[in-house]
């Protein structure tokens, strides 16, 4: 079964796009456009440049807000052991992250009216699939965040 998603990408996903590109061209971002400079781009230079200049923006507003903002649309080909994952619990917690701003997974829980524990177990399993992300805020307090903006499910 395909699963269309929109995601936004975490940081260090975005930091590890730049460091590919800087790979695959041997230099940094701003060496690229320095070289490329006045010149005419081939189509896929020119997708390559705007890829690598929206990564690199989006990195520098992170530093400077906290917030990345570039998302991806992905199509991903999920087995009938991750489908069973996405349950009715899960895409509920998925849906109260993208609608309400929470402080910890207990505020989730609390929102939610479920256990924590049962909570915390289901946004890790969120994380590993990649729909959800944590940071620690307040000391050891893990704050859940949704990464996901749109999931479609196809059948074909």
């Amino acid at each position: 079964m395909l699963l269309r998603i929109i995601r936004d990408l975490a940081s260090e996903e975005v930091v590890e796009r730049i460091r590919q590109f800087e790979k695959e061209f041997g230099m940094s971002f701003e060496e690229f456009k320095e070289k490329q400079s006045g010149q005419k781009l081939e189509t896929t230079l020119g997708r390559v440049y705007f890829e690598w200049a929206e990564l690199v923006n989006s990195y520098k507003g992170y530093i400077e807000e906290g917030q990345v903002d570039y998302s991806i649309e992905e199509i991903r080909n999920l087995t009938p052991e991750q489908i069973a994952l996405l349950t009715p619990k899960r895409i509920e917690l998925l849906y109260q992250l993208a609608s309400t701003r929470v402080e910890s997974i207990n505020d989730l829980a609390k929102k939610v009216r479920r256990n924590i524990k049962n909570v915390h177990q289901d946004i890790q399993i969120l994380r590993k699939l990649g729909f959800v992300k944590t940071t620690k805020r307040r000391g050891k307090a893990l704050v859940p965040e949704t990464l996901i903006r749109e999931m479609t499910l196809l059948i074909r």
